[in-house]
This record gives structure tokens, sequence and C-alpha cells, in this order.
């Protein structure tokens, strides 16, 4: 048994982030809520998503593990409108997924189920030295700037209380620079000079579902994963991205 019924908007979201990523997933469903964690292909990248029954309206499950086609999954509900209430029903007999938006109309689609158990990895436990509380439409803009010059980027934290976007290509370079005083930064957490550097469009696509007031933290270490999460409404999602390690 599982039927949950949530705004559409905000699954909608959480859709999209994930598939930014990874292209299926298998979500791990009980009375507490919906979770799901998978590496993307090239295992460079770990998303997470937790989304408690609290962020349900309605929320009924036993324990099941339902595994999607994020890509198909996307498509449906990028025909979700904002107004709109979601239902997710598993219908074990046919092994499908259906999903039912809710407004004037009543719209009914149904995604068959794939065994994909085996992309459920668990978030590793890391301390960070560093950490950075940031409006998402500030660091996306960052990164925008560092796109101009090169496809990798430097993130840097100083005990100064300066966080540092920085790229660097053959002839031309860009720094942003941000400390306390920044509008953008609402909490600035340092212990430790750091620098790790990561790949700039993998950063772009843990950040394209963001919107540009809402809240990212960032977790940092030197030649550490950079953690990056925000909240969806009351889920919350989290990514993992290895850093390119500089000779």
């Amino acid at each position: 048994m599982f039927k949950a019924t949530i705004n559409s908007n905000y699954f909608k979201k959480i859709i999209e982030a994930m598939s930014n990523l990874i292209d299926e997933v298998s979500f791990e469903i009980d009375e507490e809520g919906m979770k799901a964690s998978a590496m993307d292909p090239s295992h460079v990248a770990l998303v997470s998503v937790n989304i408690p029954k609290e962020a349900f309206e309605e929320y009924v499950a036993d324990i099941h593990e339902i595994g999607v086609d994020l890509e198909a999954f996307k498509k449906i509900m990028g025909r979700a409108k904002s107004n709109e209430k979601l239902t997710l029903e598993l219908d074990e007999e046919n092994n499908k997924l259906n999903l039912i938006l809710k407004n004037d109309a009543i719209r009914r689609f149904s995604l068959s189920l794939y065994d994909v158990s085996s992309t459920n990895v668990k978030v590793p436990s890391i301390e960070y030295p560093n950490e950075i509380t940031i409006k998402a439409g500030a660091f996306v803009d960052a990164l925008k700037d560092a796109e101009l010059v090169n496809d990798h980027v430097s993130l840097k934290m100083s005990q100064d209380g300066k966080f540092t976007i920085y790229s660097k290509g053959d002839i031309n370079q860009s720094e942003i620079i941000y400390d306390g005083d920044s509008d953008s930064i609402l909490d600035l957490k340092i212990t430790q000079d750091t620098k790790s550097t990561f790949s700039l469009p993998y950063l772009k696509d843990i950040t394209k579902a963001t919107s540009s007031n809402e809240v990212l933290h960032i977790y940092l270490g030197t030649d550490m994963p950079v953690k990056i999460e925000y909240n969806i409404g009351n889920g919350k999602i989290i990514f993992l991205l290895a850093p390119r390690i500089e000779s």
C-alpha cells in the first residue's frame, strides 16, 4: 500500500533536481516518508533526497521500493501546473506508479516500475571544517561568471571571512569574492583555509533546479567532496561532488 498527496510544484522540483544528474532511481518508501540516493553514471556525484511524511497532505504507506525512470517522470511532471495537487499511488498488481494531477480536471498517468534498487547508496558521513549559507541566485551567478573562463572552478574559504569562487584559463581568470557583510551570505563558519576544485558543468547541474531566493548550505574542505544541500518544501536534497585533484 502506498498513496500520497503533495503540492505538484514541490515534487516537480525534486524530480528535476535529481534528473539533472541521474537517469533512474529507487525510492525507498516506509511509514516515515520517501527517500532515495544514487550516484551519477560517472560516479563523480551523489544525490540524496528525503521527503518526510509531514511534507505530504495525505500519506499512507507500507515498506516498498519503487524504481522509476526519472526522464519519463520528469516529462510527466513538466505537464503539472503550480496549483495542482499530485497524488502518487502504487499499483502493485500491474507494477506501475499512478500519478494523478487534480485541478479543474483529473489527469492520470501510469509509470512502469523497474528494479533499480542497486542504485541506492549511503551518503557518507564527512566532517567539514567550513560551511557557508548563501542565496542560490548569488552562487549560480558566480558560476556563470566562472564559466566565461574555464570548465572547472575552485571554491576557496579563508579565515579572514571570505568565500571565493575562482576560475583560471590559459590566459584569463575570474574571481568572485563574498564576505560576511555581503547581502547574499546568510552565515559563514570557517575554521581553516580551504580550497577545492570542481567540474563546473556538474555544479551547474546541481544548482539548475534552484530558484534565486532559495538557500544553499555548502560544506567545504581542502580536496574534499563539496556537499550542497537545500530544502524543497519540507523535503531536503543533498548533493556530493568529488573534487578535481590538481597536480
